[in-house]
């Protein structure tokens, strides 16, 4: 049974309006009937109809007006034209207004043929629907698609593919979809294609392509087979898809995922390593104190001390890479600390130092941010002497430092990270050397990786970089071509208030104290080295030192009613909670003062606790007079 449609029949004659809908009714159809145009602008404006069937002759104007005014209202209903008389001329003219089809009264098969045509004009307004939705489609996707016949002869590509490859569509069209194809791929790439097409199944791969200018893109690409009603292959449609922005985001997530196993081990092993160092360094400073050293051994002793200081900066950077740098960030303005930072690396470094400074919109509003001046010096120190080697083999060109202002409404795609919509002072260190390739560039951040010879570099200036940007809520972005240099850019949110001023904190002088009235002090700790160093320090000073391992340990000593004036608690022994130790401590003794003790560089729980009532917090590896001091000022405090 055909498809019971709903119509809408605009005829001024009464008569012939009755006939035409007794017809179509037969048929099956649903008819509303109207009579002049005003009201069938009124009704198509807020109801749906199958098809118009529309006489060209009605009172207030003809139906080829009213055709056209449904067209500037935006109503898209089909129409199918009637009318008594007429001629070839009058049909070209209404099916170029827009009907569907054109049906004359005069016919005498008018009547029998009517529900025919008015089915097919449905069927054929229908497909054209459904073609320009198909077109549509095929130009709204980002991918690029083509069409071709069986012999590979292009004859319809989209916007998309037209951008991709540089061509226009007119050049495209009737030339072998092989113009794609990169020099680097063979003849056998295209030959397996071929068979599976002719397996009548899809073919998908990877492959290079080639734009209109002779770049070279990744691509992948599938083609599928077109097949008709009959189940015959008749065309092939190919869809390309730049590689770029794929692999852009692969190797940031490989390169967040390897930095966050980097950095989660450099922090984990932070610790341990620092009580190697405050191990290594005590018994060093130790055998300094003893007396008739011969210059040799304390040469000796020296040396261990200054390694154990480098050892433990080493530390301090592989921490910032792991994202946990100690900043103090204070509002700073940029240009200023640019412009100093460039007098420095010139005096000390010789390095040819190009800066250009863009000019804020008042000169009393100078470009501020919140930052770390010493970290973020630091960071353009190492920036610029990779600069300074990356020039050594290229004509003479000084390294540019570039500050600018940019207001980003979307993500930027970059490598190793995109920047987010933000308001940013940008700080550019670019140099037109030697320039990474797409391998070294993977690889630039990854620590202790470096393209320098033994000796010239330990591969952490781009690592600690990326993680003081990182300790500064900033983006760090690289952008880097061989022979032709690299741009390291360093986002940094912009300070819109100036309200906050800068604070200054006040250095102690750290001096090593004369012997004190003797206390009882508790060391808690798991590392026997350590302990075994604190004790013997503050033996020198005339403390007796109780050491244990545990944090279950010393509460059960407390709980013995044993005398003690300070508590030295290292936060990270194994199997226990740091916190956990130190509440149950200020809960056994309520009034007993607590030192903490970390390896960790920036301690979040030590600070926390530090709120909750603890004395003071010691890093490893500490210098003698460095404990000394902290020890004191933890008794003085407690007996006010």
């Amino acid at each position: 049974m055909a498809e019971a449609l709903e119509l809408f029949l605009v005829e001024n004659d009464e008569d012939v309006a009755y006939i035409i809908r007794a017809c179509l009714e037969r048929a099956g159809h649903r008819v509303t009937v109207c009579r002049t145009s005003s009201d069938a602008l009124i009704v198509l404006g807020h109801r749906h109809f199958h098809l118009v069937l529309l006489d060209y002759l009605l009172d207030e104007m003809t139906g080829l007006d009213l055709l056209r005014g449904l067209h500037r209202e935006g109503i898209a209903t089909p129409i199918l034209m009637i009318t008594g008389f007429g001629n070839e001329q009058l049909a070209t003219e209404v099916l170029r207004a827009g009907a569907v089809d054109y049906v004359s009264k005069a016919s005498k098969d008018f009547l029998t043929e009517l529900p025919k045509r008015v089915s097919e004009a449905v069927t054929r307004h229908r497909l054209q629907q459904s073609n320009h939705l198909l077109i549509a489609a095929l130009e709204s996707a980002r991918d690029g698609i083509f069409i071709t016949d069986l012999q590979g002869q292009i004859l319809h590509v989209n916007g998309a593919l037209e951008g991709m490859f540089g061509f226009d569509r007119a050049e495209l069209v009737g030339r072998n979809a092989a113009i794609f194809r990169g020099e680097r791929e063979t003849v056998t790439f295209s030959d397996e294609m071929w068979r599976v097409l002719q397996g009548r199944t899809s073919w998908q791969g990877e492959v290079g392509s080639r734009r209109k200018d002779g770049t070279s893109l990744d691509t992948s690409l599938t083609v599928s087979p077109i097949f008709d009603a009959r189940g015959q292959m008749t065309h092939f449609v190919g869809i390309y898809r730049d590689l770029g922005e794929r692999r852009l985001m692969e190797r940031q997530l490989f390169q967040a995922q390897k930095m966050q196993s980097v950095g989660t081990l450099a922090g984990g092993v932070a610790h341990e390593f620092n009580n190697l160092l405050a191990g290594i360094q005590g018994y060093a400073a130790l055998g300094l104190r003893e007396a008739g050293l011969s210059p040799q051994v304390h040469e000796f002793f020296d040396f261990i001390v200054q390694l154990s200081d480098r050892a433990a900066n080493l530390t301090r950077q592989l921490l910032a890479f792991a994202r946990k740098p100690a900043l103090t960030r204070q509002p700073a303005a940029i240009a200023r600390l640019l412009g100093g930072t460039a007098d420095l690396v010139r005096r000390s470094l010789n390095i040819d130092i190009q800066l250009d400074l863009e000019s804020p919109p008042d000169a009393h509003a100078p470009w501020m941010a919140l930052a770390d001046t010493n970290q973020l010096q630091q960071v353009l120190i190492n920036l610029c002497v990779n600069a300074r080697d990356a020039l050594a083999h290229c004509p003479p060109s000084p390294v540019i430092v570039r500050l600018r202002h940019q207001v980003l409404t979307s993500d930027l795609p970059a490598f190793p990270q995109n920047v987010p919509p933000g308001d940013y002072i940008v700080i550019d260190v670019e140099d037109h050397g030697c320039g990474m390739s797409a391998e070294v560039l993977a690889q630039a951040i990854d620590p202790f990786f470096t393209t320098k010879e033994v000796g010239q570099g330990t591969g952490l200036g781009l690592p600690v970089a990326f993680g003081i940007m990182t300790g500064h809520q900033g983006f760090f972005t690289i952008d880097s071509t061989v022979n032709a240099g690299t741009c390291v850019r360093l986002y940094l949110p912009r300070l819109a208030s100036e309200a906050a001023t800068a604070s200054h904190v006040k250095q102690v002088m750290v001096l090593e104290p004369e012997s004190a009235p003797s206390r009882h002090i508790l060391v808690i700790d798991d590392e026997e080295a350590v302990t075994d160093v604190i004790r013997r320090f503050l033996a020198i000073a005339g403390h007796e030192v109780t050491c244990l391992a545990s944090g279950e340990r010393a509460l059960e000593f407390l709980a013995d009613g044993k005398p003690v004036d300070l508590v030295i608690l290292d936060l990270m022994i194994p199997h226990e909670d740091g916190a956990t130790n130190y509440r149950r401590l200020r809960e056994c003794c309520p009034g007993l003062p607590v030192l903490l003790c970390t390896g960790l560089i920036n301690s979040d729980a030590g600070a926390e606790l530090q709120g909750q009532g603890a004395t003071s917090l010691l890093r490893k590896p500490f210098r003698m007079n460095e404990l000394w001091y902290a020890v004191n000022s933890c008794l003085q405090s407690s007996s006010r």
